[in-house]
C-alpha cells in the first residue's frame, strides 16, 4: 500500500504520480511539522484521500523546497525532488495535486 499523489487526467486516471510508503509518510509528516510546515498537514492521514487547488500549489512547492533543503534522509529527499517536479508539473498544467491512498 502506499499514498500516491498525483496530477489527474481529464477522464480522472493519473497522468503522472509520485508515491510513498507509510514509513516515509511518517517521516515526512514529523519532520514537516517539526519544522512548522503546515502545507503538509492535508496529507497527515496516510489513509485518506486530499486535493490541493492549483491556487495552493505555489505555498505547497515553497514549503517542499524548505522541507528539501533541511530534511534528513537521502530517501526524504528523493521524495521530496520528485514532489518537487510533479507540483511544478500541476503547476503548468493548471490541475490540481491529489492524494491517492491505495
Amino acid at each position: 500500500m502506499s499514498l500516491d499523489f498525483a496530477v489527474l487526467s481529464e477522464n480522472g486516471a493519473p497522468e503522472k504520480t509520485v508515491s510513498l510508503g507509510v514509513d516515509l509518510h511518517q517521516e515526512l509528516i514529523t519532520t514537516a511539522t517539526a519544522r512548522g510546515l503546515a502545507r503538509f498537514e492535508n496529507f497527515a492521514d496516510y489513509y485518506e484521500d486530499a486535493e490541493v487547488p492549483v491556487n495552493n500549489l505555489p505555498g505547497l512547492i515553497e514549503q517542499v523546497r524548505t522541507l528539501r533543503s533541511q530534511a534528513g534522509s537521502a530517501e526524504l529527499q528523493c521524495f521530496l525532488d520528485d514532489l518537487d517536479d510533479l507540483i511544478a508539473y500541476a503547476l503548468a498544467k493548471r490541475k490540481a495535486l491529489h492524494a491517492i491512498a491505495d
